[in-house]
């Protein structure tokens, strides 16, 4: 597990990483402590058992994050089944939190990938935020003419060739972070949004900078700043409406 926090002009940005394969061995006829009532109804409906695993495994962290993040404000840490995160009907996470003194509304993203979970939450209400989790995947070249602009493959086509795969599955991750901090996700033309991730430094454990660019025949949409990393066999990126430092903290 990771955490941290990066600064914005409009307060921090929580983040956590998590594996926990705990939730594959939860029966649907048990109810999870941490579920509030709604959500155990929602996690029941769930029809395949990696559906209900990646369900548990999204809703679990992302709770935890979000109880860490709220308990300087009210001096305790908030019981997990008193944070509920129900889907809008579009299927961003809304978060919903007990009307206790200190407490404010929050933006949540969640994303998991091969039982390993990627969560950001920021201060306010429905502000652009995304997270995205990908594995570090073989891709070929057809996936990339399909899916990525011009300036991406070019971007790829002078990357060190030992960085191509992982610079590949950062720009397919941004443009997830960057759809979901719209509220569209992939329900859009992926050739919408450019991605460009910085190359690897020698210090991988690092958020480097990643430049989100709308296309020209774009709808308008809002600036975004993007950040990504690897970790493990991962990269991660972080899609926000504002800019952010490099230098905030971070904790194994």
């Amino acid at each position: 597990m990771i955490s941290g926090t990066l600064a914005t002009h409009d307060g921090l940005l929580h983040w956590l990483v998590r594996c926990d394969l705990s939730s594959a061995s939860i029966a649907p006829d048990s109810s999870p402590d941490y579920l509030s009532t709604e959500e155990i109804k929602l996690w029941k409906s769930l029809r395949t058992d990696k559906r209900r695993r990646d369900w548990l495994l999204g809703r679990s962290t992302a709770k935890q994050l979000i109880a860490d993040m709220l308990r300087e404000r009210i001096d305790r840490k908030l019981p997990l089944d008193e944070i509920t995160i129900r889907p809008h009907a579009d299927g961003w996470p809304m978060v919903e939190l007990p009307p206790l003194d200190g407490l404010m509304p929050v933006t949540l993203s969640i994303s998991h990938s091969h039982d390993w979970a990627f969560c950001a939450a920021v201060a306010g209400e429905n502000r652009p935020l995304g997270a995205d989790i990908e594995f570090n995947e073989r891709r070929s070249a057809a996936f990339a003419e399909e899916y990525f602009t011009p300036p991406e493959i070019q971007l790829l086509s002078a990357a060190p060739a030992e960085q191509r795969d992982t610079l590949t599955n950062a720009i397919w991750s941004g443009k997830e972070s960057a759809l979901k901090a719209v509220r569209r996700g992939l329900a859009e033309d992926t050739r919408l949004v450019s991605c460009l991730p910085h190359p690897l430094k020698h210090e991988p454990s690092i958020w480097l900078p990643m430049r989100i660019i709308w296309n020209g025949n774009s709808p308008t949409r809002p600036e975004l700043t993007g950040l990504w990393r690897p970790h493990s066999e991962f990269v991660l990126t972080l899609a926000v409406a504002d800019s952010i430092s490099l230098y905030s903290g971070s904790k194994p």
